[in-house]
């Protein structure tokens, strides 16, 4: 049968497709960023109206509103197995139907094969002339796929064709086909305030000319990408790719020409921004995606000498123990792949890991010492003292790889805020850091 006719058949509204292959009890993988929003939101409404029960869903932050928290149901009408968390999840958390999954992003697979899926809900191109639709740019959807019975495309022209992994399904190996045209979501760019804009110098020398990246998100990010216009030949390995990314590319600042690991060609993991990033990546032979098992898998990460790895902290404490996902108890993002990182870029040749921060935040009570003698009780310790590299504020960077308590002590309180240091230094003689 030829793949158009195998489409044809296939083709469905959301409701039929519903009907067919969500009932009570299935397991729906949804991935995340820019997920098949147009197929989520039919299958929340009919749990909502109590057409639908049981329902587990598995997926990371959604950058597409979903409404959570209209959700008005308990664990055993609707279970979403959360593995990063972001603003629409946090709103799961506190409607009582969303739980997060402590996860090495990596080890995704791990994690719905360990589970079962039995759908798949996937935002897809529509097919090209050999019947082959691409799944775009986000990393988690292979894992989906691979481990689902059944897979269901939401057929969006707006995706953009990406090169890479485990990127096309043809026609017959995909369930149901739904279309629906869905414009991606427009991510703002978080610009960069003055006392980020000099943790982003400082971070850029540790930078040099034919380094391989890996950024995460926000505005330090940013004004670090910014002061990488004056390096040359740099590489991409990166689970994150970003607007800032792709002017440096457009630029010719990242040629990925020093690369030992898939040279030639910026390697990620999912891509997320504004509609210039998604038609930069769009058919582009300088793009290669990849799973997050193996773009996030640190035995691959350690293959590019002069690896760099930048990720930030919510906080520190005097030992160089990182939070970097809540707020005390509450559970503001994800582990996802700043520990994956930081142990791939430490086990490569001339490899840097680099925890960057301000030295400060603001909250209720006040401004508040990012670097703190303790955790906040509840803390998630996200990356290990004993993984750590580089710390980078405002007042300058410090490498805490094989130093004792009393001299990380030191070199963190260095870098803190300048009304804190006493205080710090007070707090950690009382707790025996310092004698």
């Amino acid at each position: 049968m030829e793949w158009q006719q195998i489409y044809k058949d296939r083709s469905m509204d959301v409701e039929t497709m519903l009907d067919r292959f969500v009932g009570d009890g299935t397991s729906v993988f949804v991935g995340t960023f820019e997920v098949a929003g147009g197929l989520i939101r039919p299958m929340l409404k009919r749990i909502q109206d109590g057409a639908l029960h049981g329902i587990s869903m598995y997926g990371g932050i959604t950058s597409e509103d979903l409404h959570l928290d209209e959700l008005t149901v308990g664990f055993d009408e609707f279970h979403y197995h959360n593995y990063f968390t972001g603003g629409n999840e946090r709103n799961g958390i506190s409607a009582g139907h969303t739980a997060y999954v402590p996860l090495h992003l990596h080890r995704t697979k791990n994690l719905v094969e360990n589970d079962g899926i039995d759908v798949a809900f996937i935002a897809m191109t529509p097919p090209d002339k050999h019947g082959y639709c691409n799944i775009g740019h986000v990393g988690c959807r292979p894992e989906g796929i691979r481990t689902a019975k059944h897979v269901i495309a939401q057929i969006n022209p707006s995706v953009p064709w990406v090169n890479g992994l485990e990127r096309n399904l043809h026609v017959s190996q995909i369930d149901a086909f739904v279309e629906i045209d869905q414009p991606m979501t427009q991510m703002p760019i978080a610009e960069p305030k003055p006392e980020e804009k000099i943790v982003g110098d400082i971070v850029c020398e540790l930078i040099e000319d034919g380094s391989c990246i890996q950024l995460g998100f926000g505005s330090i990010a940013n004004a670090i990408a910014e002061g990488l216009k004056a390096r040359k030949h740099l590489g991409v390995h990166s689970e994150m790719f970003n607007d800032a990314m792709a002017e440096l590319q457009e630029l010719g600042v990242i040629d990925n020409s020093r690369k030992n690991y898939l040279p030639g060609v910026s390697v990620a993991g999912f891509a997320s921004g504004q509609q210039y990033l998604y038609d930069f990546i769009d058919h582009n032979p300088g793009m290669f995606f990849t799973p997050y098992s193996h773009v996030n898998n640190p035995d691959f990460i350690r293959l590019n000498d002069n690896m760099v790895s930048v990720n930030s902290a919510v906080s520190v404490d005097l030992t160089g123990q990182v939070c970097a996902e809540s707020i005390g108890t509450r559970q503001y993002s994800g582990t996802g792949g700043q520990v994956d990182f930081i142990r791939g870029a430490t086990l490569a040749k001339n490899g840097k890991a680099i925890i960057a921060m301000t030295s400060t935040t603001k909250t209720k009570n006040g401004v508040v010492s990012k670097i703190a003698p303790t955790l906040m009780a509840g803390s998630v310790v996200t990356s290990l003292r004993t993984d750590v590299q580089y710390f980078v504020t405002e007042y300058g960077c410090v490498n805490l790889m094989y130093c004792d308590i009393p001299e990380r002590c030191r070199r963190l309180i260095s870098i803190a805020h300048p009304d804190f240091r006493d205080e710090l230094t007070h707090e950690a003689k009382k707790l025996g850091y310092l004698y």
